[in-house]
């Protein structure tokens, strides 16, 4: 069975991930007999496809004419002699798909959690009577109306009325709040799952900074 391989990517002091390389570093390295080579990490770039760093490196003032992975820039600095000459500064990673997996995954235990909360102040309640005298009133009210019996209708849509309205009461009076209770996820693309067809959904990008604040704490408690 073959191995997937998982980028390892750089944990800040603050938790969250970072380019392995600065932008603006600068490294100078000396080979023997030519002149020393300085090369700037003029650009960090994500590849969001293979989850991969890569560099734009300028040398002699000209940007080298491809981009470089992180194996490449080591490899490049340590066949020589090398010495940091600029730090340049540290570059936040993007969000990643782990990184909303996770996050998304607790956000789906703790809705769990919340609903049997909310299914538990209604116990002692007519809340499942009702639901049923609900259920049975739509069943018979869809019949009658394809009988074409309007008497029957409007004797059902007052009974179902009815019982909209002491399903409200119970609700406001046990201060139940009915989307946690129905599980309503707050996405209906991806179900609040944070994927969609192995990509990061839409709706996980306004949450970027609460994805990455909640997974660096939980890299920092790891560690």
């Amino acid at each position: 069975m073959a191995t997937v391989n998982t980028p390892a990517y750089r944990i800040g002091e603050d938790g969250k991930l970072y380019f392995t390389y600065n932008q603006g570093a600068e490294y100078t390295v000396t080979p023997p007999i030519i002149a020393p080579l300085v090369y700037r990490i003029a650009v960090c770039e994500f590849d969001e496809t293979t989850k991969k760093e890569y560099y734009r490196i300028q040398s002699a003032g000209a940007e080298l004419p491809a981009r470089f992975s992180v194996q490449q820039v080591d490899l490049m600095l340590s066949q020589y002699p090398c010495t940091i000459t600029a730090a340049g500064e540290p570059q936040e990673l993007p969000l990643l798909l782990d990184e909303v997996q996770q996050f998304y995954t607790k956000k789906r235990k703790e809705l769990s959690k919340a609903n049997k909360a909310e299914n538990q102040k209604l116990k002692g309640t007519e809340w499942n009577k009702n639901l049923q005298a609900r259920a049975a009133a739509l069943d018979n009210l869809d019949f009658y109306r394809s009988q074409g019996n309007a008497a029957k209708v409007v004797e059902l849509e007052k009974k179902l009325a009815e019982i909209e309205d002491e399903l409200k009461k119970i609700l406001t009076d046990k201060g139940v709040d009915l989307k946690i209770l129905t599980k309503q996820s707050d996405c209906d693309i991806c179900n609040d799952t944070g994927v969609i067809d192995g990509q990061i959904c839409a709706c996980a990008r306004p949450m970027a900074n609460a994805i990455k604040l909640y997974c660096a704490a939980k890299r920092l408690a790891r560690g």
